[in-house]
């Protein structure tokens, strides 16, 4: 018993086929032009019948009043066109799947080179922000130093100022002391001519000598205690020296403890002022870089935007062709059938 989907009208299509191609009708020939469906023992009986109807039938007029030949001529040509209709639309089918297929690929990359640039938005939108707190750091740091240059500066005009008001207390002294040497070697000259004098008039003046010795030895003892007052005004003043010129070595020595931080400072003030030069180099180079991302990427959208609409013409065309094929399939099937129908009733004449 045949097995149900393979009737006499396939099998004659399918032999029909085969022996259109200059081939020789054999159960696996037709059955391979079934599509490799149906057994060869449905297939084989159905096959004798249409090659025993095929030879009974060679020389016999059809209902029209047409040769054997021309009728399978025709069989020949529409089967061939049927097969160049379905070749061509398989074709375009092929055609329009491979540039389906490349276009939906050329999305996909289109769409990871997108989320790449976007990646690259973003490290360099984060890479900003970081080099931006960095330069405002730097900026801080830069004031911070330059306030506390300033001050050693001040502190440097104050030591300079005190080391020159020190000198010249010192010059001072050293003019006074001088003044008092020479008070207390006038005063020596005085004395000596002064005794000298009184020696000379000794004998003259014997009583009023005595008198004189008197008041003299009184203003000797002023003088005496005058000088003693002189010589410790004059100790403490040569004290009063040397703790000046120790203040003026301190001074000097803490003037130059702070030249090498002051040099260290404006080495540093330099670096910082040439890092921060670097960064907003730097700073600019991202601003430039990010930019041609952002055309970059609203280039890629574009094209983007221009690959998804022709996709979906793609997608359009597909349907169309679809339908067009479904179309033929239709035309074909009622051509078939009609055709089959006249083989039908030409067998049922015969």
């Amino acid at each position: 018993m045949a097995r149900a989907g393979i009737l006499y009208s396939d099998v004659m299509k399918a032999a029909q086929i085969v022996a259109a191609d200059g081939r020789n009708p054999t159960v696996d020939n037709v059955r391979e032009a079934l599509g490799s469906t149906g057994s060869k023992s449905t297939i084989a009986p159905l096959l004798k019948r249409w090659k025993e109807e095929f030879q009974a039938a060679g020389a016999v007029k059809t209902e029209a009043g047409l040769p054997a030949e021309l009728m399978e001529a025709m069989r020949g040509v529409y089967h061939k066109q049927q097969r160049d209709v379905a070749q061509q639309l398989e074709h375009s089918m092929r055609e329009n799947r491979v540039e389906l297929d490349a276009a939906l690929e050329k999305l996909k990359k289109t769409e990871a080179e997108r989320l790449k640039l976007a990646e690259v938005r973003t490290a360099l939108t984060q890479e900003l922000r970081a080099t931006q707190q960095a330069l405002a750091q730097l900026k801080e740091e830069h004031h911070f130093r330059a306030v506390t240059l300033a001050s050693l500066h001040s502190d440097n005009a104050g030591l300079t100022q005190r080391l020159a008001d020190r000198g010249e207390e010192i010059a001072a002294l050293n003019r006074q002391l001088a003044q008092v040497r020479s008070q207390f070697d006038h005063y020596q000259e005085a004395s000596a001519a002064q005794r000298s004098e009184e020696r000379q008039s000794q004998q003259q003046q014997l009583s009023r000598l005595e008198q004189d010795n008197a008041q003299l030895q009184q203003r000797l003892q002023g003088q005496q205690a005058t000088l003693v007052q002189q010589d410790m005004r004059l100790a403490q003043l040569r004290e009063a020296q040397q703790r000046l010129e120790h203040s003026a070595a301190a001074d000097r020595e803490a003037l130059a403890t702070l030249r090498p931080e002051r040099d260290q400072f404006e080495y540093q003030y330099g670096q910082a002022a040439a890092s921060a030069d670097a960064l907003l180099a730097r700073l600019e180079a991202a601003m430039q870089s990010l930019n041609e991302s952002k055309v970059a990427l609203a280039t890629q959208d574009r094209q983007l935007t221009m690959l998804a609409d022709k996709t979906e013409m793609g997608i359009q065309r597909t349907r169309q062709l679809e339908q067009e094929r479904d179309t033929l399939l239709r035309e074909h099937a009622g051509m078939a059938a009609r055709l089959a129908l006249l083989e039908e009733r030409q067998a049922a004449r015969k």
